[in-house]
């Protein structure tokens, strides 16, 4: 449905332009019309109806317009899919050099007949330049990007819109680990950075702070900071960074990292949290929520949410899969309506993405169409909740 509107308003659109009724000098409808009726449209179609006319192009970058509708975004989510292609495929497809990137609705009442289509973006990166092999960070609309031998560049992009920026390199003989975060109060988006230095004990923090028309410099973060080693891949809820780690005394925390006031503190783990098995960070109604499971077992889970981070207050429930839920399946978060989500851990064809509902004890499956060209393909399917379709994260200097 959401395909074939989109066909049907860009055929139109040419139409409209080929008769010469979408000219540079007047256009027949009311710029207040036009925001509201382009801000219906499936954002993947921005990009190419930015280039009917320079004045389509202004109202299309207006402050107004990008408000509008990314507010429209945030109350209708999407999933983002990520697929890293391979290389050595005989397949000639263009998009053997690229990796895949494709978005769908999340469905807001699931249901076992539902079908969704991944629709995908713009290729924007080729592997020589972006390896895909640590899971990609996604907020505000953004993708961060990080290789895991640290050696490459780092890369922002934004899907909707094809821009894409690589962060400056640092003085600094290795990179630890880069969190991306957004600050909701100042509306700045922040790359936090941990590197180290045979000539500096210990690690130093550094951060970079994304401004339109500003040099993009990293700063080192004041104060001290208690050194630590990082066990997750982090999540930002409401501007502040969550990841696990492990000090020198042996123990393992929560580490909070405020990207407005660029400070960091710590919150003890709940005694019964086993330390050796890893957390699965997730966002768990504008709370910070952590999954795992209980010992060897693939059916028991629990689920940690931070009630009280200054008095390390956690709340745990214990969850059994159902039997109609594959085991071999990989958390990904929790929706707002709070059903837990879980996608298969390979394979393409079919792909489905799983939804719990606690309550009901009830598991309603998704298919997604649109992999079935990588379905001899072994990688992986990094797959995101809540994905807004962001317009004013623009990346342009």
């Amino acid at each position: 449905m959401e395909n074939n509107l989109e066909q049907q308003f860009s055929e139109d659109l040419l139409i409209a332009k080929s008769s010469n009724l979408v000219r540079e000098d007047s256009d027949p409808i009311p710029v207040d019309l036009l925001i509201d009726i382009l801000s219906r449209v499936p954002a993947y179609s921005i990009a190419r109806f930015r280039c009917v006319s320079k004045s389509w192009e202004s109202i299309l970058r207006r402050p107004d317009f990008t408000e509008l509708f990314l507010t429209k975004s945030v109350s209708l989510p999407r999933l983002l899919f990520v697929v890293p292609v391979n290389e050595d495929s005989d397949d000639e497809d263009p998009f053997n050099e690229a990796s895949f990137v494709s978005s769908s609705p999340q469905p807001q009442n699931p249901d076992d007949k539902s079908s969704l289509v991944a629709t995908p973006f713009k290729k924007c990166f080729f592997r020589k330049y972006i390896p895909w092999d640590l899971s990609p960070q996604v907020v505000g609309g953004l993708v961060f990007l990080q290789h895991s031998w640290r050696t490459k560049p780092q890369v922002i992009f934004n899907p909707v819109t094809g821009e894409s920026i690589f962060l400056p390199s640092m003085k600094a003989s290795g990179i630890k680990r880069s969190y991306f975060g957004f600050d909701p109060i100042s509306k700045q988006f922040k790359v936090l950075c941990i590197t180290w230095s045979r000539y500096e004990t210990p690690d130093t923090h550094r951060i970079l702070t994304l401004e339109t028309g500003i040099k993009r410099r990293w700063r080192t973060i004041q104060g001290p900071v208690l050194p630590h080693d990082y066990i997750n891949d982090g999540i930002c809820i409401k501007g502040v960074l969550y990841y696990e780690a492990t000090f020198p005394d042996g123990c393992s925390k929560m580490v909070c990292f405020d990207f407005r006031f660029e400070k960091f503190s710590f919150v003890k783990l709940h005694k019964d949290i086993v330390p050796t098995q890893r957390l699965k960070l997730f966002n768990c109604k504008g709370k910070l929520g952590a999954h795992q499971r209980c010992g060897f077992s693939e059916e028991r889970f629990a689920l940690w949410v931070l009630e009280d981070a200054g008095q390390h207050k956690w709340s745990k429930r214990i969850c059994i899969l159902p039997s109609k839920l594959n085991k071999a399946c990989f958390f990904l978060g929790m929706t707002g309506t709070g059903e837990i989500v879980f996608s298969p851990l390979t394979g393409y064809h079919p792909f489905c993405i799983s939804y719990y509902n606690i309550e009901r004890n009830t598991v309603t499956r998704i298919n997604i169409q649109g992999f079935e060209k990588f379905q001899n393909q072994s990688s992986f399917v990094s797959t995101f909740l809540d994905y807004e379709e962001n317009l004013k994260a623009s990346l342009r200097l």
